[in-house]
């Protein structure tokens, strides 16, 4: 992309050569530099597997990744619409996924002793990897973590959606093919 704004902002923690070499070095995690502003976000690392919604089909893709589906019981308390929380009493309740089955979002889990943050949409699984230590950042030793983690993504290898986020922010083969020359 030749916008020049676009690029400084793109560009300002990593150089367009340390992007490019973390494009070839990964096989399904992309980089997703953060919207920024008001957004909260940071840059990420982020892989997306596609889901067909189905039971049997969300616990074959947790199963194959390690991941537990913890059942969450009907009687479990739930934010009400409109009430105010403290963030302390916030954080008790149960973040549910959504689909047919009734499981606490898996968060952030290890695979193979590395910190991913896994996260349950209709139709996608997204695996987000940043620095555990500065959480808006990715830094080298992600993208160590990165390539270790494919490994378990390697038997999901059809079913990855790429790119996964569709918009300029995410570095992929088809918004930027040059990073993959």
């Amino acid at each position: 992309m030749n916008d020049e704004r676009w690029n400084r902002y793109l560009f300002e923690r990593h150089s367009r050569a340390e992007i490019a070499e973390w494009a070839r070095r990964l096989r399904y995690f992309r980089f997703c530099r953060a919207y920024g502003g008001h957004a909260g976000d940071g840059d990420r690392l982020l892989a997306a597997i596609a889901l067909a919604g189905t039971v049997p089909d969300i616990r074959e893709v947790l199963g194959i990744l390690g991941i537990a589906a913890d059942p969450v019981p009907v009687d479990a308390p739930q934010p009400i619409p409109g009430v105010s929380y403290t963030a302390e009493a916030f954080e008790r309740f149960v973040r549910i996924a959504p689909g047919p089955l009734r499981i606490r979002q898996p968060g952030h889990v290890t695979l193979g002793g590395h910190t991913v943050l896994v996260y349950l949409h209709p139709g996608r699984l997204e695996l987000s990897m940043s620095d555990v230590e500065s959480p808006f950042e990715v830094t080298q030793a992600v993208i160590l973590s990165a390539e270790a983690v494919e490994a378990f993504l390697l038997p999901l290898a059809n079913r990855l959606i790429d790119p996964p986020q569709a918009d300029r922010n995410c570095l992929s083969p088809a918004t930027y093919p040059e990073f993959w020359l």
